[in-house]
């Protein structure tokens, strides 16, 4: 399976060399090292595709140490490429022992496959299932009722249905509720306001003695 290195998945394991020359492009236009010389960044980077680090987890330790922190200030255009890589991988060896756990799980580019695989038929659009028989009948129903030129007898028709649906739905003999029990019920359920004693009123004006000047 040949792979573009722009559309290389960051967390697949190359195992074969073309997988590996595909990897290290892949870092190079990622990292935005035009400049970098593939060969010495695919000498550098073979033993840590064999144990096991992807391109994401290359990423990942170019811009933070082991602990989280920060490695320092970018590449600036006087370094070399790969020793610039080389000075950020050495802090992710083992004591000089061997090299870290990665900081992100790796997968074979087989797995990969299988998994999008997956994924893309669990998304897939479903097709379509036949209707039964009642909903046959309900399209055939609507398409007629959309044919017809008469914009009322249209309307009348689909209230009908309407109307057939809702009786459906009340409990066997039971009375279709009326408009007074509808404003009945909403006097039940919404309070009255309280209003004050005096509205409503017409105020009684209160004889008073005229007050004679002096």
């Amino acid at each position: 399976m040949q792979i573009e290195p722009r559309r290389w998945p960051g967390r697949v394991v190359p195992s074969t060399d073309a997988d590996v020359d595909v990897a290290v492009e892949s870092l190079c236009v990622r990292a935005s090292w035009p400049d970098a010389d593939r060969r010495w960044v695919r000498r550098l980077l073979e033993p840590w595709f064999t144990a096991g680090w992807c391109v994401d987890a290359l990423l990942v330790a170019i811009d933070k140490k082991p602990d989280g922190t920060r490695q320092g200030r970018p590449r600036s255009r006087a370094q070399v490429a790969h020793e610039f890589l080389r000075a950020r991988l050495r802090t992710w060896t083992a004591d000089g022992a061997g090299l870290a756990k990665p900081p992100l799980s790796g997968v074979s580019l087989g797995e990969w496959y299988r998994v999008n695989r997956r994924n893309a038929a669990l998304h897939a659009p479903r097709r379509a299932t036949g209707l039964t028989s009642d909903g046959e009948r309900a399209r055939a129903e609507s398409r007629a009722l959309a044919h017809r030129r008469d914009p009322v007898e249209r309307s009348r028709e689909k209230g009908r249905r309407r109307q057939e649906v809702l009786d459906s739905l009340l409990t066997p003999g039971q009375e279709v509720p009326s408009f007074a029990d509808s404003w009945k019920l909403v006097a039940e359920l919404v309070p009255v306001p309280r209003v004050c004693s005096a509205c409503g009123h017409v105020r009684n004006e209160v004889s008073r003695q005229a007050h004679r000047v002096a």
